[in-house]
């Protein structure tokens, strides 16, 4: 069985899930060969890496030429990977991540390849209706995507959406655990030292409207004795830390909340992590695509509280008892659900972790995903 990987990134939770995974198939016995396309200018050197794709780190400022750079790569990156298969063998071909703004444009022209390949895609956020400002274009881009596609894969929840509707399998497979537990120890001693003896609860990873900051911010005016952290960088270009922190002046709480505001290296990130007593996934239903952050966290085995909407997030953090499961709107039940979970000790959903941890190995997502390719 040969293995390819198409993945359009070079940072972010896609790259690194790219990386295990391609490594996974590496290692598994019914492989014959596996291969992982990246940008040029990914920094991952392995036999089998082709950094043969558009770089997604353009050499410029300037807002406009980013754009287009990003509309440029949308275009081309598909056509190099549909010129590398009508050179290799037969091979199941593996969309980790995909350009879905110009799937309309290249997404047909892959059907005639499927005499000789296997498509299978993997659905990181599996509700793509508000890709595009207007719903329908949305839908329309992700039906292009799948009408192709032999085998889905999704992490415990898969919507109930008009682009599912193709004749294609549907498998439900672990995420996988990152297992890079390594701290960077001066982030972790300052963000100690700005606590100043109070207790930390964390909101971490990209910066974005849906992480319910000002519920958050909320709560926060109803707890003494505690600090909220934000650490991550904006999402995108449309987003700015601002909002939040005049918010939390106007709560009068702009004093609890400490800041690691840009881009977080992966020790940089595990010292965020390992500071916290409490890490808080409180989302809002919109925002779907968790699982990454909680496999992140999952070798610190943190307590957590997430919201109660419905995702793989919920069904694992419920199905392993992974810690409390709250309304997203309720800052005086969050508030409440901090001061119990304080107290208990660090370890007190260990035992839990260590089951979730050990069903849901890279290998077992490799052996469901290769059971269903034969």
């Amino acid at each position: 069985m040969n293995i390819i990987i198409y993945n359009i990134n070079s940072f972010g939770g896609n790259y690194e899930y790219a990386k295990y995974l391609f490594e996974a198939y590496q290692n598994n016995p019914e492989v014959k060969s596996a291969t992982l396309l990246m940008p040029e200018n990914a920094v991952y050197n392995k036999p089998g890496v082709l950094r043969t794709l558009c770089t997604d780190l353009p050499a410029t400022q300037n807002k406009l030429f980013k754009k287009i750079h990003y509309l440029y790569r949308s275009m081309v990156n598909p056509f190099r990977l549909l010129s590398f298969l009508k050179k290799q063998p037969s091979s199941i071909v593996i969309f980790n991540d995909f350009d879905q703004r110009t799937a309309w444009f290249w997404a047909p022209f892959f059907k005639p390849l499927k005499k000789k390949h296997k498509f299978a895609v993997i659905l990181h956020d599996p509700d793509r209706d508000k890709f595009f400002s207007i719903k329908s274009l949305s839908e329309t881009s992700m039906s292009s995507i799948m009408a192709f596609m032999d085998v889905a894969f999704f992490h415990g929840f898969l919507p109930d959406k008009s682009y599912y509707n193709y004749p294609f399998k549907r498998i439900d497979i672990p995420h996988g655990i990152y297992d890079d537990t390594e701290i960077d120890n001066v982030v972790y001693q300052q963000i100690k030292q700005e606590a100043v003896g109070n207790r930390i609860i964390g909101i971490l990873g990209n910066i974005r409207d849906e992480k319910n900051y000002n519920v958050v911010i909320d709560a926060l005016a109803h707890l003494s004795n505690v600090k909220l952290l934000i650490a991550g960088k904006a999402a995108h270009s449309g987003i700015s830390s601002d909002i939040y922190k005049q918010y939390a002046t106007e709560k009068g709480v702009s004093h609890k909340i400490l800041w690691q505001e840009g881009y977080l290296s992966q020790g940089a990130f595990n010292a965020c992590i390992a500071a916290c007593d409490i890490v808080l996934l409180y989302y809002k239903p919109s925002f779907t695509s968790q699982s990454g952050v909680l496999n992140t966290i999952a070798p610190f085995k943190k307590k957590l509280i997430i919201s109660n909407a419905e995702s793989s997030l919920k069904k694992s953090v419920e199905q392993y008892t992974l810690g409390r499961v709250l309304p997203h709107d309720q800052p005086i039940l969050l508030a409440k659900a901090v001061e119990e979970l304080l107290p208990l000790s660090d370890d007190h959903f260990a035992a839990n972790w260590d089951n979730y941890i050990a069903n849901s190995s890279w290998q077992k997502h490799v052996s469901i995903a290769v059971t269903a390719f034969k």
